[in-house]
């Protein structure tokens, strides 16, 4: 029988290789455990933006994202997911899902971001983002009807079940295909993470051998 000491050394190095293995897989991106479900038909790859508008990070991030959606892949199916991670958080999820809705979002994602940022203007509660949309040309009782609809309610709490299975801490971030999640704090810059990004999806482009 291994004597007493002899089996903790092995315990010991056992944990120790596990937590180099861990350390190093991947540079740039941490593998989502479990995998998360995407939503996305065969043969398409998913990928999800985390963001939320008050995030300086997510705004300056903005153009190297427009870039990246122009020359990603025709497979990728690219969707914005507003991270409603409290209370705040969630009144700007609820107006990028009432856009979405109401097929406004090139009209109202954009600017929204650009007023916080830019402007500096402190527009985070209902009555203050509703009153946002109605200064761009949007009708006040339609975009406050879908604000408080069933079906932005739904995409909502969706929002925040994804949030929860990614183990979301902060944003901005990028996950794919349910798999691997980066950001520009893994990746070291926004453009270092987009390239990440584009050989994660050139990955799951590869057939398996049959």
């Amino acid at each position: 029988m291994m004597p007493l000491i002899n089996r903790l050394t092995l315990l010991f190095l056992i944990a120790t290789s596990q937590t180099l293995y861990a350390a190093e897989w991947g540079e740039g991106y941490d593998p989502v455990d479990p995998p998360v479900a995407t939503s996305v038909a065969d043969g398409k790859v998913e990928v999800l933006e985390f963001f939320w508008y008050g995030c300086p990070h997510c705004y300056h991030m903005e153009p190297d994202l427009e870039s990246w959606l122009k020359a990603k892949p025709e497979n990728v199916e690219f969707v914005r997911v507003p991270a409603p991670l409290n209370s705040r958080w969630t009144a700007h999820a609820q107006f990028f899902y009432t856009a979405e809705i109401l097929g406004l979002t090139e009209k109202l994602h954009t600017p929204l971001f650009a007023a916080i940022h830019d402007k500096k203007r402190k527009i985070y509660d209902k009555n203050a983002l509703i009153d946002f949309a109605v200064e761009q040309g949007v009708d006040k009782e339609k975009f406050t009807e879908a604000w408080n609809s069933f079906g932005v309610y739904v995409k909502v709490q969706n929002a925040k079940k994804l949030g929860q299975r990614y183990q979301l801490d902060g944003v901005p971030a990028i996950a794919v295909n349910g798999k691997y999640l980066t950001s520009g704090s893994r990746a070291g810059s926004y453009s270092k993470m987009f390239e990440i990004v584009s050989q994660l999806v050139a990955g799951e482009n590869v057939k398996p051998a049959q």
